[in-house]
């Protein structure tokens, strides 16, 4: 699987003397995503970067390649020699993260739905409820007590 990247930021903080933390964000060239790749560095005496790690073994060749470009540019990567090694199988990367989406679209609406329709119930209820103590009330002659034999 052949992805095409460009780098739009790198960043890195050092999180103590030793250890650091490298973020890049990438922008998928085939369909205009954002990525985040995060990576844990390990730095040298002068505080400078002397390796990186990537924190999932699955974007291992992505850090190895980032690290040979700057932000800007622009490279394609092929996974597939890897995710053989690896035993992954093909797979749309965005397929399950798009279902969830679709899915809490879906859930948000269908609670706005409900909620229009308990609201409805309500409202129709109280109507019935108002009508019905109308017309008991105007059946029900009132009595007094003058009016007791």
């Amino acid at each position: 699987m052949k992805k095409t990247y460009t780098i739009q930021s790198v960043t890195h903080n050092a999180i103590s003397p030793q250890k650091g933390s490298m973020v890049w964000q990438l922008l998928d060239a085939d369909d205009g995503r954002l990525r985040k790749v995060n990576g844990v560095t390990t730095l040298d005496n002068a505080g400078l970067v002397d390796s990186v790690r990537s924190i999932y073994a699955r974007e291992i060749p992505l850090v190895d390649e980032l690290l040979l470009h700057d932000s800007g540019d622009s490279f394609t990567i092929d996974f597939s020699e890897f995710n053989q090694q690896q035993g992954y199988v093909e797979r749309d990367m965005y397929l399950d993260m798009q279902n969830c989406e679709q899915l809490s679209n879906l859930s948000r609406r269908t609670w706005r739905v409900i909620a229009v329709v308990v609201l409805l119930v309500v409202l129709w209820l109280s109507w019935m409820l108002n009508t019905s103590m109308t017309k008991f009330a105007e059946q029900q002659p009132l009595i007094h007590k003058h009016e007791l034999p």
